[in-house]
């Protein structure tokens, strides 16, 4: 970006020389001066309108690089950090607000970058290249330039920041508002409009829309106030530059080259602020879209240091455990579980199995101790090779049943994978299918019915070779034939590991049964 800054202001310098050195050329033309005077002023001329030009190609070309490899860089921290965090994130990371901030904040963090501090550090270098440009020419234009010049990269911009930033930044969140607002109207509009409030949902949204629209109109008036004193400032030059220019004309013999370039000179070298200005506007919203993305990057992982857990699994131990999304709503639990054992969790709807699941898993902090060989499972840094599971609504991505099954088990061989899915009697569907392993499933799996879809995920984990285990209603949804052989292949390829069932469903001659309350 330093280096955009430099070609940034050589295009403006480079302008200034092309007007400059014009107005030179038609000056010096009237007096008919030997052709090599004009031949160097033509160059002159070409010169800078070739350096302009290729000034401002080269600054495109490195800016935009330079905001594009950031914003990549950003994205895959930002990710790279949310993948790390506990699920228990995922409430905030799918609120409007979140979404908006990893769509559209990341992006307008880097319009900073480049529709701000860009054209600034180019306008303040091409202004003191113009100063210095009208001091060579007459010293006494620094009378003019000077003062305007410190006021547009000065007084101006800080009054901007005291005015337009604050109230662009205030847009900014109203608009996080009125996001979660259109988030909330939307959630159950079918059961608003059904019972006839939906004008009534949408009223927060409305309201707040009026507002935006307002602070809007507001922040526009005000960007035109200041819009006009700097077009004033710039005219004041240029005017008080013409009128330097006759007076010394008046009280002493003054060139008529340098008459062209005290005029030409302010005529040009603003050119930077009137680009960069508009943009300064609005620079309140790029800075609340920059403090948006920050606090994102700086959510706090809940997880405490790990270490990994080396030795075989023997035992799971659970002793008053509690798990939550937000607040508790489930009774304490106290189990244990053995290698080679299976144990079903039963209870009616909203107990807690799913989110109990979640704990064991590691997705969800807990309350209480979950030992896995009396280690403390929030402490194994290995866990997700320890144990697997399924949740109720596995997700079947949209590639070939292979790339499905090895998201799992990367290492593992089709014969491995024609195994698992022969014991769940989906060797006969895949052998149906044109490519085989390499037939595309579908997106969320629609080219496989609900209940294929579940054993695939079910394949899935038991290609995992994992020591623990977890089955989500593996069973739902099927009828009683299909249930058999879920459970068959289940008990098969978990009997020398812990294995826990979640099912309303039978299951035949479990070691343990835990019943959960709420």
């Amino acid at each position: 970006m330093f280096i955009a800054y430099i070609l940034g202001a050589f295009a403006f310098i480079g302008g200034i020389g092309l007007t400059v050195s014009s107005g030179w050329l038609i000056t010096m033309a009237s007096t008919h001066p030997p052709i090599l005077t004009l031949g160097v002023a033509i160059v002159l001329v070409r010169f800078f309108g070739i350096f302009r030009s290729v000034a401002r190609y080269c600054e495109r070309i490195i800016s935009h690089k330079a905001v594009f490899d950031r914003l990549t860089s950003l994205r895959v921290q930002i990710y790279s950090h949310l993948a790390s965090q506990s699920i228990s994130t995922s409430s905030i990371v799918n609120s409007g607000p979140a979404v908006k901030s990893l769509v559209d904040d990341v992006e307008r963090a880097q319009e900073y970058q480049l529709r701000i501090k860009l054209p600034g550090a180019s306008a303040v270098l091409a202004l003191t290249a113009g100063t210095l440009l009208g001091w060579w020419v007459r010293p006494e234009t620094l009378f003019v330039i000077l003062p305007v010049s410190l006021a547009l990269l000065l007084i101006v911009p800080a009054a901007i920041s005291r005015t337009s930033l604050p109230a662009a930044r205030n847009i900014e969140q109203r608009e996080n508002e009125y996001t979660k607002n259109i988030e909330s109207a939307v959630h159950g509009v079918i059961e608003a409009r059904i019972y006839g409030y939906l004008e009534e949902s949408y009223l927060p949204a409305y309201n707040l829309e009026l507002e935006i629209k307002q602070r809007e109109i507001s922040l526009i008036k005000s960007s035109g106030v200041f819009s006009f004193l700097a077009n004033l400032l710039i005219g004041g030059s240029i005017t008080g530059s013409a009128f330097l220019a006759y007076s010394l004309s008046e009280s002493r013999e003054l060139p008529a080259v340098q008459i062209a370039m005290m005029i030409f000179l302010p005529l040009v070298m603003f050119e930077a602020i009137t680009a960069w200005y508009p943009n300064l506007f609005g620079s309140g919203k790029l800075l609340a879209s920059q403090q948006a993305v920050d606090e994102l990057l700086n959510q706090e992982n809940s997880v405490s240091s790990k270490t990994p857990l080396d030795q075989l699994v023997e035992n799971i131990e659970c002793r008053d455990v509690q798990v939550a999304w937000d607040q508790e709503f489930m009774q304490s639990i106290s189990c244990t579980v053995s290698r080679g054992e299976v144990m079903v969790i039963r209870g009616n709807s909203g107990t807690g199995k799913s989110t109990f699941a979640m704990g064991l898993l590691g997705l969800l902090p807990y309350k209480g101790s979950i030992h896995v060989n009396g280690s403390e499972l929030s402490t194994i840094s290995n866990l997700h090779q320890l144990i697997v599971g399924t949740v109720q609504k596995s997700h079947i991505f949209n590639t070939s049943v292979r790339e499905n099954l090895k998201i799992a088990n990367p290492t593992a061989t089709d014969q491995e994978i024609m195994e698992v899915l022969k014991a769940l009697h989906l060797d006969s569907l895949i052998a149906e299918m044109d490519n085989g392993l390499d037939t595309i499933i579908g997106e969320f799996g629609r080219a496989v019915s609900g209940g294929e879809a579940k054993r695939f995920a079910i394949a899935r984990v038991l290609l995992a070779k994992a020591q623990i285990y977890i089955f989500d209603e593996p069973t739902e949804h099927l009828n009683e034939e299909i249930s058999q052989i879920v459970m068959e292949a289940i008990e098969q390829y978990c009997r020398s590991a812990i294995c826990i069932v979640i099912t309303h469903s039978d299951w035949e001659n479990p070691d343990k049964t835990l019943t959960l309350v709420r």
